[in-house]
């Protein structure tokens, strides 16, 4: 009986020690993996890239815009002389041409004297003061009153006057006459433009020319 009791107080002993030792690894287990994660979390901030706050002072300006530089008189020689089919060296006037190039294809609008819209009266009359130095009248119809007039296309010489009749009686579209029957106008379906005199369509409403005394 004894003997019993003693076996079992030392099994229990056994039994015992061993739990100890049990819950003792499993804290310390926990203890690591605890640690293990701090460690984690601070090195994730430490190596977290932070963007500073945008300010007036630190944020990245636009590269500019870059300007368009005016074509050269050779380049806008050839360039205007494939359009109107005529040799390059017929082609001297370069304010003219440096201008219809800055112009062209500009949108038509009626009433419009700018880059942002412009009808064809309104064209010719800034063409004109900018490249002649001479005052148009506004309307289409009154540059028409207010020239010498001709009918015959083969005495047109650059800078003339272009009218046409479109679906009316009355002086409704003009042009400045470049060469070879070709005129550059503000064009209601295509804006600032060049075309031909034997074109059907501005054949069919052609009305005359007109010269006027330039400054």
């Amino acid at each position: 009986m004894h003997i019993t009791k003693h076996a079992d107080l030392k099994r229990s002993l056994v039994l015992f020690t061993i739990a100890c030792i049990s819950i003792s690894l499993l804290n310390s287990c926990h203890s690591r993996k605890k640690a293990a994660a701090r460690l984690s979390l601070q090195s994730k901030k430490t190596n977290t890239y932070r963007r500073p706050a945008t300010t007036a002072q630190n944020r990245p300006k636009k590269p500019a815009e870059p300007i368009r530089k005016a074509p050269d008189a050779y380049t806008l020689r050839k360039k205007y002389a494939s359009i109107l089919g005529i040799s390059p060296v017929k082609i001297s006037n370069y304010p003219l041409y440096q201008f219809i190039d800055r112009w062209y294809g500009t949108p038509y609008c009626i009433g419009g004297c700018d880059a942002k819209g412009i009808d064809c009266s309104g064209f010719a009359q800034k063409l004109y003061r900018d490249v002649y130095k001479t005052d148009l009248v506004r309307t289409a119809l009154q540059q028409f009153r207010n020239c010498k007039r001709f009918k015959n296309t083969a005495e047109a010489i650059e800078g003339d006057l272009v009218f046409f009749s479109i679906h009316s009686k009355n002086i409704t579209h003009v042009g400045i006459y470049l060469a070879n029957n070709h005129f550059v106008h503000a064009s209601t379906s295509g804006g600032v433009m060049i075309s031909s005199l034997r074109e059907e369509y501005w054949s069919k409403y052609y009305s005359g020319c007109g010269r006027v005394p330039k400054s």
